[in-house]
C-alpha cells in the first residue's frame, strides 16, 4: 500500500464521521489532488512519518477543520443543502491536504532545529 492509498483511507475514515459529506468520487478525486502535488522524496518520507505516528492527529486536525465549517451554518436544513453542494467536497480535499502540508512542514522544521541544536 502506498502512501497515497493511506492518505486516502485516512480521508475516508473521517468524512464517515461527518454526516452528508461522502461521495463516491470524492476519494479519486482526492487521490489526483495527491498525485499532482509531486511531492519530493523528502515529503514523502515525511508522509510516511506522519501515518505511522501522526495519522489521528492528521484525521482530528482535518475533521476539527470541517466541523468548524459545518457549525457556522445555523440550521440542520442549511447544513444538510451545504453538505450536497460539490464545492464544499472540493473544499474538503483542500483542507485535508492542508492539514497534510503543515503536518510535513511541522516535521520540517522540527528536523531543522535538530540538526542546528546538535551542531
Amino acid at each position: 500500500m502506498t502512501y497515497i492509498d493511506e492518505l486516502v483511507q485516512v480521508f475516508e475514515g473521517t468524512i464517515e464521521e461527518i454526516p452528508g459529506l461522502g461521495s463516491p468520487t470524492l476519494p479519486d478525486e482526492l487521490r489526483t489532488e495527491i498525485i499532482a502535488r509531486k511531492y519530493d522524496l523528502q515529503d514523502e518520507g515525511f508522509i510516511e512519518a506522519i501515518l505511522k505516528q501522526d495519522r489521528k492527529d492528521l484525521a482530528e486536525s482535518f475533521a476539527d477543520a470541517m466541523k468548524g465549517i459545518i457549525a457556522k451554518l445555523p440550521s440542520d436544513n442549511e447544513r444538510e443543502e451545504f453538505l450536497k453542494n460539490d464545492e464544499i467536497k472540493k473544499e474538503a480535499i483542500r483542507i485535508f491536504i492542508a492539514s497534510l502540508e503543515h503536518m510535513i512542514n511541522y516535521y520540517h522544521t522540527s528536523m531543522i532545529g535538530k540538526h542546528f541544536s546538535s551542531t
